[in-house]
């Protein structure tokens, strides 16, 4: 029990992703990447894509689109000191742009700034303006009170707004921090062989490629916004790397911003029955064995959401189930995303977020459908099963179609408070329907998916860049223990056991040069020392219990963070899900800087975040350290 009443004026806020898409004429172009769930302060959940054709000229970015940005130091640390600095490019001869910061502890959780431009570029005779800025790295206590960790490792510095483009609250764009945790493991890195007096171009660990692509998304500006470089690219990876994968992820240095910042482009398609478009562009590519190409910006090839959304697009959703029942679609990009429908979750909704699905139950007036949260971790759609080979005809149920596809938003996807009523009449296909409409589902299956991960930069990247995405990398082809807060599991689990995804990188001529083989441990990964920022604890957390066991932290407070003379330490864990009063915490006196608190765990399984707070004493308001995801309870 608290001493003190005022220690338990506590909030947390949680951020997370979601993919949208859109069409390219033969291909399936997905992107970008916005905020759903429960949005940071002054966010709008909301979802937009780019058009482009393969049989029309795309039209060049237009002046003050926001292009890219990037941060310095790249890969930032919980206890990061000094300064932040943030570079962002705008195509046109722009001067000047307003960003909203967020800040939490505003009285509006964020502050609008004007950033000026720095400098320009020329890039094909278009100008491109830059704005710098500088932060001090205690920008990053305000931050980190968004639910981050291994699952989702960033945090939203902000969104920029550029003149006369995005006037409109939603179409801001987001800047997202690179985070590390503090114990993130250090990766084995070959530079390729080179010609004597050429500079190495390529470099790569166990599970990550990194390859010097110039101007790999310069030629947006002229192209239009899905135009990145992705077959030099390609062609440069085979150049080295083995023809065995199905996807090439890449994975910018320099984060797109825009109407492209996340994509699936489909190279290879021969699957029909679904809907997909036929489509075999490999010898673009230099390979026999690709069938899609990516893009992932930012943090996100550490999400399962992202990662599940993109590849899931291989195989659909453009099988057109509104069209079917004769029902007016609705939501965010419906030509290519799931309906509004029941039973089961998508990954690739147009109306509702993965984590959550339709449910029907029996009252006394009759039947009800209502919004409920999906269960953990979240299977992809039986229909999408079925469009990957692993479900018959038989094995899929009748599907109701709501008729109101629109009713949660119009225009975009949502997760709706858990309970919400589905209202309007609905309309139930079965397969056979599906089958009338597309022929039956004729083409390969695969039980083993290979993906690689490939970063692409002016320059080679660090050794704690390739850190970093070698980690994530790894986990993507980890068949459990990566499971995210809000459930998003492993390629296996998302199939039910029916797939697993391998991200390991293999050399072109593996007599030449060897693969890298390292055991890196990416599941169930402990909590770092110094993973809560201001706060040194004595040894690594579990980031996985027994209902029943008990969590103990203890520690020290890091002067150099939080200088002052606190006196108390308070420990909290909420379960995904769950509202803010079910929350479990418990307190500890601060003696000497140092501190020890203890919470027994008897609360219900599922995934917890972690919040750390001091106080100067027990009149004046927390300071929250961070708040750490996930602690899984079993």
């Amino acid at each position: 029990m608290l001493r003190h009443p005022v220690l338990a004026v506590i909030f947390t806020v949680a951020v997370y992703g979601a993919v949208p898409g859109a069409v390219r004429g033969s291909v399936v172009v997905h992107g970008p990447l916005s905020t759903v769930g429960v949005p940071f302060p002054g966010s709008a959940a909301t979802e937009r894509f780019g058009r482009l054709s393969q049989a029309e000229i795309a039209a060049p970015l237009a002046a003050d689109t926001p292009l890219s940005y990037e941060h310095f130091p790249r890969i930032l640390d919980p206890g990061e000191t000094g300064t932040i600095r943030v570079v962002v490019e705008v195509v046109g001869d722009v001067q000047t742009v307003l960003f909203r910061r967020n800040v939490p502890t505003a009285d509006l959780g964020r502050v609008v700034e004007t950033w000026r431009r720095s400098g320009t570029r020329n890039i094909d005779g278009r100008v491109v303006s830059s704005f710098t800025e500088d932060y001090p790295a205690s920008i990053l206590s305000d931050l980190l009170v968004y639910a981050h960790g291994n699952d989702f490792p960033q945090v939203p510095l902000g969104r920029l707004e550029a003149p006369g483009k995005l006037s409109v609250e939603p179409d801001f764009v987001t800047l997202w921090l690179r985070l590390a945790p503090s114990n993130l493991p250090t990766s084995t890195v070959r530079l390729l062989t080179v010609v004597d007096g050429d500079e190495a171009t390529a470099q790569y660990a166990s599970h990550a490629v990194n390859l010097v692509i110039p101007g790999f998304g310069d030629e947006r500006i002229q192209g239009g916004a899905g135009a990145f470089a992705f077959q030099r690219a390609a062609r440069a990876f085979y150049d080295h790397f083995s023809d065995q994968y199905q996807t090439l992820t890449f994975v910018p240095r320099k984060s797109p911003l825009g109407e492209s910042e996340q994509m699936n482009v489909n190279v290879m398609n021969d699957i029909a029955g679904t809907g997909m478009p036929l489509v075999d562009d490999r010898v673009l590519f230099d390979s026999e064995v690709l069938r899609s190409v990516q893009l992932l910006s930012a943090g996100f090839l550490a999400q399962r959401r992202a990662v599940l959304h993109q590849l899931a697009h291989h195989w659909g959703d453009m099988s057109g189930l509104a069209d079917i029942a004769g029902v007016v679609s609705a939501g965010f990009d419906p030509e290519t995303h799931t309906p509004l429908v029941h039973p089961g979750a998508t990954m690739v909704g147009a109306v509702l977020d993965g984590t959550r699905e339709i449910r029907r139950f029996s009252i006394e007036a009759g039947e009800v459908f209502r919004v409920a949260a999906s269960v953990p971790p979240i299977l992809f759609h039986p229909l999408q099963l079925y469009r990957m080979g692993f479900l018959g005809p038989v094995q899929i149920p009748d599907v109701t179609v709501f008729e109101r596809q629109g009713q949660f938003d119009p225009i975009r996807v949502t997760a709706p408070v858990v309970g919400t009523e589905v209202v309007g009449p609905h309309v139930t296909i079965g397969i056979n329907d599906i089958m009338a409409a597309l022929g039956p589902r004729e083409g390969p299956v695969f039980s083993e998916w290979n993906q690689a991960f490939v970063v692409v930069s002016d320059e080679l990247v660090s050794q704690r860049e390739m850190d970093y995405f070698n980690f994530y990398a790894k986990r993507a082809e980890a068949p459990t223990g990566t499971r995210s807060h809000d459930g998003f599991g492993s390629f296996r689990e998302a199939t039910g056991g029916r797939a697993s995804m391998r991200t390991r990188i293999e050399l072109r001529d593996p007599m030449a040069v060897l693969a890298i083989s390292e055991n890196l441990d990416v599941r169930d990964v402990p909590f770092g020392a110094g993973d809560w920022r201001g706060v040194i604890l004595d040894d690594p957390l579990p980031s996985r219990l027994r209902r029943g066991s008990s969590l103990t932290l203890s520690g020290r407070i890091d002067s150099k963070i939080l200088p002052d003379n606190y006196q108390f330490f308070v420990l909290r864990v909420s379960r995904y899900g769950d509202p803010a009063a079910a929350s479990k915490w418990t307190q500890s006196s601060v003696t000497g800087g140092r501190f020890s608190a203890t919470l027994r765990i008897d609360s219900l399984p599922g995934a917890y975040a972690i919040d750390a707070f001091v106080f100067v004493d027990a009149k004046t308001p927390p300071i929250t350290t961070s708040a750490v995801t996930s602690l899984f309870v079993d």
